[in-house]
């Protein structure tokens, strides 16, 4: 659907005599231009390219001046968006990195958690194993007193012979 405007190529192209009249159209109508002039270009390209394919082709032509190319040379042309999308990309790239470092560094603080729970379940566990050591010395210890405890009861009380497996022996 056409916009409100008009588009003439004759008003449009073939009287331009200055650059800032191309600028002001829209990629679409240089498109037009473009191809009412047999010039080829690749549908992807920018529109500060197509314009200028279009430029060298009008004053190779003749229909524009050369002062026409040489003015588009100085002006700048308008690479705000080339510019936007690659700092957007390096900065996503950084993000990327940023992102990859962060999981790297938490991915090294588990593992060392992980070892620090391990070497502090590992000692939890020895000193486990050297508590019932204890204990079962104590135990024995504690047996073997009650043994020589008996052992001198034994043998101090003449009615108490020798253990036979509880056969008197007289």
């Amino acid at each position: 659907m056409e916009s409100s405007r008009e588009f003439n190529f004759n008003a449009a192209f073939l009287e331009l005599s200055r650059i800032e009249e191309l600028d002001s159209l829209k990629k679409s109508e240089i498109v037009k231009v473009a191809k009412h002039y047999g010039i080829e270009f690749q549908p992807l390209m920018r529109k500060d390219e197509i314009k200028r394919y279009v430029l060298e082709y009008l004053v190779d032509e003749s229909i524009l001046p050369s002062t026409v190319l040489e003015i588009a040379i100085t002006v700048p042309t308008d690479n705000t968006f080339e510019l936007k999308r690659l700092e957007m990309e390096m900065n996503k790239e950084v993000r990327l990195k940023e992102m990859e470092r962060e999981k790297e560094k938490e991915e090294r603080e588990m593992q060392m958690e992980k070892e620090e729970r391990e070497m502090q379940m590992q000692k939890e566990k020895e000193e486990r194993e050297m508590q019932m050591q204890r204990e079962e010395k104590a135990r024995e210890h504690e047996f073997r007193l009650k043994q020589l405890e008996l052992g001198v009861t034994k043998a101090s009380d003449p009615k108490v012979g020798l253990d036979t497996g509880g056969v008197r022996c007289f």
